[in-house]
Formats: structure tokens, C-alpha cells, sequence
């Protein structure tokens, strides 16, 4: 290839057209600055066009272009298929290859929580009542009037928060499912972001679950039973096989993780009811 003399200082460096064209992207000024007058160099518009001529032609946008980018902004063009599937038939191979072998085939777990209480979000607001029409429903299981002032505005405030907040409340109960199998499945030798992270891939499926069969609960209520069994079932599968139990010890384990999960979200619950009960009795 032909090269052309550059000089910089009183230093000169015979570069070819290609290096020309990538050191004028990379720095403009860098070629004409100390340059002697007599010293031949190309013009910018040329190597722009040698340039452009040399680059392959872009693919064109498509619907599966953009798909691909917004998977690829929230890191799921990679990984999302073989973590759903290794989640559904081998949750404890898959999340201990996660904490520690490789982290670059499985989705992140609070990525994956994220995306699965998003869509649960939605879901739940197109098809189960929240919000003011929630309220409404409560105002006609139980009569109000009868409550103090005090709490019904605490039940009023509760039903229009599950409308508002819903990805808040969906997330709420993970740090204390968290503490919960830490507590009872301490001989495992996990610490406790370790069990925020199973705990996420967990919940991450169970949201996956919750989201296939929401769109049909109000049309057929009896649904709702039939969800409770899949999540009991699929909870202590996955439980069983990341902690490496039996099928009893592991069975009443997980049974207690989840019953003290729930008493430390009902505490906590009660705690800000109370508090805020206070706050509005000043």
C-alpha cells in the first residue's frame, strides 16, 4: 500500500491511507498541528468519503432490531431463555452456577425481579380491581362508618397505595424471605446477600407464575387455589434442591421460612399502621 509522510515536531512517520483515515476520527487537530507548509496532506473530505466507502452497510432497523436493543439496555438479550428454563427444572444447579462458577449465562436476579414485578404490576392493575374501585369493594364487605376516624383513613390510604405502589408491595416481602431462610437454613453455609439473591430467582418465578394465570382469576376465581398449589409446590421444589434437603426437613423448613417471612411483613406492616396511627391521632 502506498504510504504518506506525517510529521509531527520534527519527527516524520510514513502511515498508510488506512491509519490517516483512523487518526483523523480519533483526533482532527492532531495532523495539522507543527505540520511543515511544504508537507502533503489529504484533504478531510476525502478520507471522510475513503472512509465510508470502506465501511460495510448497516443491516436495516426491523421490529426485532429494536426488540433486540431494549433487551440489550436491560441486559436479557443474553441469558433470560437458559435462566427461565434452568430456574423451572433445576433451580439449585442454576443459582449456585450463578453464585459461583459464571455469572455471564444467567440474568441478574434483581434485574429478572424487577422485569417479572413489572409485568405483574401491569397485569394486576388491567385485570384485578385496585385502587378507588378496591376501595369501593371493601366499603361494602364492611361498613366504614362504623370504624374510627383514625383507621378508616389508614384503610382508605392501604387500598390506594396497592394501586400505586403495587411493585413496592410486590418487592416488599423479599428482604424478609430473605432473613427467613437465612434463619432456618443457616448449616448451608450462605450469607445473607446470597439468600437475597436465591430468594429473588425464586420469587422471580413465582411472579412468572402469578403473571400466566392473573388475566383469568376474575373470571374464574377457583384459579386462585390452583396458583396456590403451583407456588406451594414450586417454593419448596426450589428450596429442596438449592439447600440440598430432604424431602421432609426440607418440606417443614421451607413451610417455616414462609411462615416467618409473612410474621416479620405483618410486623412490619403493624409497626407503620401504628405509627402512622399515632401520627394522624396528634
Amino acid at each position: 500500500r502506498p504510504r504518506i509522510p506525517v510529521f509531527y515536531g520534527s519527527q516524520s512517520v510514513n502511515l498508510t491511507w488506512t491509519h490517516l483515515i483512523e487518526l483523523s476520527r480519533r483526533f482532527p487537530l492532531l495532523l495539522q498541528r507543527q505540520a511543515p507548509k511544504n508537507a502533503l496532506l489529504p484533504h478531510p473530505v476525502s478520507w471522510e468519503k475513503t472512509e465510508l466507502h470502506n465501511m460495510p452497510t448497516p443491516e436495516r432497523i426491523t421490529l426485532r432490531t429494536i426488540f433486540n436493543e431494549l433487551l440489550l439496555l436491560a441486559n436479557l438479550e443474553k441469558g433470560l431463555g437458559y435462566t427461565l428454563k434452568m430456574l423451572a427444572i433445576a433451580p439449585g444447579r442454576s443459582i449456585r452456577e450463578y453464585l459461583y462458577e459464571n455469572r455471564q449465562r444467567m440474568t441478574r436476579p434483581f434485574t429478572l425481579l424487577v422485569l417479572t414485578a413489572t409485568a405483574a404490576t401491569f397485569l394486576t392493575l388491567q385485570f384485578i380491581p385496585t385502587g378507588e374501585a378496591l376501595w369501593e369493594d371493601v366499603q361494602n364487605d364492611i361498613d366504614v362508618q362504623q370504624l374510627p376516624e383514625q383507621v378508616a383513613t389508614l384503610l382508605h390510604w392501604f387500598t390506594i397505595a396497592t394501586k400505586q405502589y403495587m411493585n413496592l408491595l410486590y418487592l416488599s416481602s423479599l428482604p424478609g424471605l430473605a432473613l427467613a431462610t437465612w434463619a432456618l437454613f443457616r448449616n448451608k453455609d450462605y450469607n445473607f446477600a446470597e439468600h437475597l439473591v436465591i430468594n429473588s430467582y425464586v420469587f422471580s418465578m413465582q411472579t412468572i407464575f402469578y403473571c400466566l394465570y392473573v388475566p383469568f382469576l376474575a373470571s374464574a376465581p377457583w384459579l386462585s387455589i390452583l396458583l396456590a398449589g403451583i407456588l406451594t409446590l414450586y417454593t419448596l421444589f426450589a428450596y429442596m434442591k438449592i439447600f440440598d434437603e430432604k424431602i421432609l426437613p426440607g418440606a417443614l423448613k421451607s413451610i417455616g421460612a414462609y411462615l416467618l417471612a409473612q410474621a416479620i411483613s405483618t410486623f412490619l406492616l403493624l409497626l407503620v399502621g401504628l405509627l402512622l396511627f399515632a401520627w394522624l391521632s396528634i
